[in-house]
Order: C-alpha cells, then sequence, then structure tokens
C-alpha cells in the first residue's frame, strides 16, 4: 500500500456543487477526511451521499467546486487516482456467468499491487462462492464479491456504498473486522450506511447530510455531547391525554418531542427523567410507564433530519 503526502489528507471537498435539472443533489458541501481515518456519511435517501462519493471517485463532474483525492483531482488526474482508490458500488457490472474467482482475479490483475484471493475468501467468507457464476449468487453473496472487488487492488483509500446492506449478522462482523485490521495498515476507509450503530461502533468521523447539505460532521461522541441531549425517553402517546405537550415543553430539562402514531419521544439533559417522573406521578401517572436510555447517533440523526422543531413537534 502506498503512501499519501504527509501534508495532505486523504480527500478534500470544497464548497461541491451538484445539479441533476431542477434537483440540487450536493449543495456547497465541504469536509475532509484525515488520512488512515474510517469516515461514514449518513443521511436519508436523496440527501446527496452517493453523488458526493461518485464525484470523489471521479464517476461524476462537479458543476463547482472541487474535490481532491489524495491532492489529485480525480477526473484530471484519473490515471493516477484509480491506482489509489477502490470502489465498491450498489451495483457491479460482472458478467453473470462469470466466476466469482475470474472476477477477482481480474480486478487484481489490474492494479499494480494486489491482496490475495485467498486471503480475501477467508476474511469475508467466499469460499462458497468462487467457484459460482456470478449472475447464479444470492443477493448478499454478491455483495460480499463486491466488497471484496473494491479491496483486492489493496488501495490508499476505499469507497463503500452501503457495504452491509443484505448482509447476515455474521458476516457483517467479519466484514467490520477485517476492515478494522486494514485500517490499522494504513488504509483510508470511507462508508455510506442506514445501519447508525455501525456507523457509532466502527467509525472514526460521522459526515451527516441531509437535503444536498453537510449538517454535521465529527466524532460520533462528540456529535451526541455538543447535540446538548444526554437521555432520551419513550412515552406512549396515550400519556399526551392526560399530560399536555405544554406541559412538557415546559419542562427546563426538555430539549425537543418528537411523536410518531403510537409513541412520544422526549429528549433532554441529566434532570429529564427525574422532571418527567415528577410530572407523571403529580398527573396520577405511574413513571413506569417511561422508557430512557442515553442519547445516541440515532438521536443525533431523526432531531437533525426529521424536521423535529426544539422544544415542540414534529414540522
Amino acid at each position: 500500500m502506498g503512501k499519501l503526502p504527509p501534508d495532505s489528507p486523504a480527500l478534500q471537498v470544497t464548497s461541491l456543487r451538484k445539479v441533476y435539472g431542477d434537483v440540487v443533489a450536493v449543495d456547497d458541501a465541504s469536509f475532509a477526511v484525515e488520512r488512515g481515518s474510517v469516515f461514514c456519511i449518513i443521511g436519508p435517501n436523496g440527501a446527496g451521499k452517493t453523488t458526493t462519493i461518485e464525484c470523489l471517485e471521479g464517476l461524476r463532474q462537479p458543476d463547482s467546486g472541487s474535490v481532491r483525492v489524495a491532492g489529485l483531482d480525480p477526473v484530471t488526474d484519473r490515471a493516477s487516482v484509480v491506482h489509489k482508490i477502490g470502489v465498491q458500488l450498489q451495483e457491479v457490472g460482472i458478467p453473470p456467468r462469470m466466476k466469482a474467482r475470474e472476477a477477482l482475479s481480474l480486478f487484481a490483475a489490474l492494479y499494480r499491487a494486489s491482496l490475495s484471493v485467498a486471503e480475501l475468501s477467508d476474511e469475508l467468507g467466499l469460499a462458497e462462492c468462487l467457484a459460482k457464476q456470478y449472475g447464479a449468487l444470492s443477493g448478499g453473496q454478491k455483495r460480499r464479491v463486491n466488497i471484496a472487488l473494491a479491496l483486492v487492488g489493496d488501495p490508499e483509500i476505499v469507497f463503500l456504498d452501503e457495504p452491509t446492506t443484505g448482509l447476515d449478522p455474521e458476516s457483517r462482523f467479519r466484514f467490520w473486522e477485517y476492515l478494522r485490521r486494514q485500517n490499522a495498515r494504513g488504509m483510508t476507509i470511507v462508508v455510506t450506511t442506514h445501519y447508525l450503530e455501525e456507523a457509532h461502533e466502527y467509525c472514526d468521523v460521522i459526515l451527516l447530510m441531509n437535503e444536498g447539505k453537510v449538517v454535521a460532521t465529527g466524532p460520533p461522541a462528540r456529535l451526541i455531547a455538543e447535540s446538548g441531549l444526554a437521555a432520551r425517553v419513550v412515552l406512549p402517546l396515550t400519556v399526551l391525554e392526560t399530560v399536555g405537550e405544554d406541559d412538557l415543553v415546559a419542562l427546563p430539562s426538555v430539549a425537543h418531542i418528537r411523536s410518531t402514531d403510537t409513541t412520544c419521544y422526549v429528549y433532554g439533559d441529566g434532570n429529564v427523567v427525574g422532571n418527567l417522573t415528577d410530572l407523571l406521578s403529580e398527573k396520577g401517572i405511574s413513571p413506569g410507564v417511561l422508557e430512557a436510555r442515553p442519547a445516541n447517533l440515532e438521536d443525533i440523526y431523526f432531531l437533525a433530519v426529521g424536521h423535529v422543531n426544539p422544544r415542540g413537534g414534529q414540522e
């Protein structure tokens, strides 16, 4: 695996904008990815995640702004960039009759250096896939082969677009454990995912996008700390028949409230559980109906992209 310039981040995105007709897919996005980090982009469908990644991979040309991969332009310097990156797309154009082993060997031959197909098979659980035609593989097997295709060139930077979608729990665990070992060797990993617990556990930095914009970025623990939230309390929606939403909002410890058809979620600081317990008791409701846990990345996500008003309900 080659070395990136010591004074350069692995990736640099500056004021990136990409428009498709009347749709602004990415709107003035700026961020940097440090060398040797595991960087995760999260956000709802249509947030601009895949378009941003495709601009970094050189698959799309920005309308304005700039992207740099190891200090290089992925479009004009493509001949150099392709030997530095590995790319896992959600759909790969492998001929259906090509065997998985043949595909991996072909991809490996395209790079100046490569990882062992046998190693990838052992690490990602591909033994039952290698002799099969690609078109005969299950969805989960194809996903594992596609991940291996992205890694086989031993890239400095690897882009993985929702890699664990469709994988069983054991395969997801093996995938992340292998990535951790590759990251320890210096590989920079950029991943998108809808599995927020994976993002929290395995990624150094989270970038949250919504409607084409960068909403927040930082280590998971810092994003949670800076949110000002300490706890999430879950109440049955029927409680609001006795305890009005105005009563909840009036509590100084309550920061945000959001509701679904059956449940009310109350977010607040370290006093929110005690304050809610006292309020329920005053209204003649057993505090046993509430469930509380520390705030996590999922809560930050919903508050950022779920259009939740501070100290109020859904927009």
